[in-house]
């Protein structure tokens, strides 16, 4: 159940091609091979308010939070982490180059005591369609 959201300052869009970071995202979490396809939500939220730095508007932000279902070792979460943050940097480094900018991420665990997903035909569909 990897589910990854990402939250970005309003101006970034205009110098980031948001829609295929979202998927290069996606392709970094399933190459760790330690997130099941099915399971993976990648959303992104532009933040139309903020205040970042001096207020003058040239800086920008991505920041990432990644919410993981219960089970995997420190090991596989520090893994995933590290491959789905190079992954995002190599693609907005080139464009973004000079521009003030931030990239962040935070891995969060989902405790399944209080977690319900009961009702999902992702899996089967990707498996059929694999078949």
């Amino acid at each position: 159940m990897p589910h990854l959201s990402f939250e970005y300052s309003a101006g970034l869009r205009n110098h980031a091609d948001l829609d295929a970071l979202a998927v290069t995202m996606r392709d970094a979490l399933i190459a760790t091979g330690k997130c099941p396809v099915g399971g993976i939500r990648v959303r992104g939220y532009r933040a139309d308010v903020n205040a970042v730095g001096d207020g003058s508007g040239a800086y920008h932000f991505l920041d990432m939070i990644l919410r993981l279902g219960q089970g995997r070792d420190d090991a596989s979460r520090e893994t995933i982490a590290d491959q789905l943050y190079q992954a995002v940097e190599a693609s907005l480094r080139p464009q973004l180059g000079d521009i003030p900018f931030n990239l962040s991420l935070e891995v969060q665990e989902i405790d399944s005591q209080f977690s319900r997903k009961s009702w999902s035909t992702i899996h089967a569909a990707i498996e059929k369609a694999n078949a």
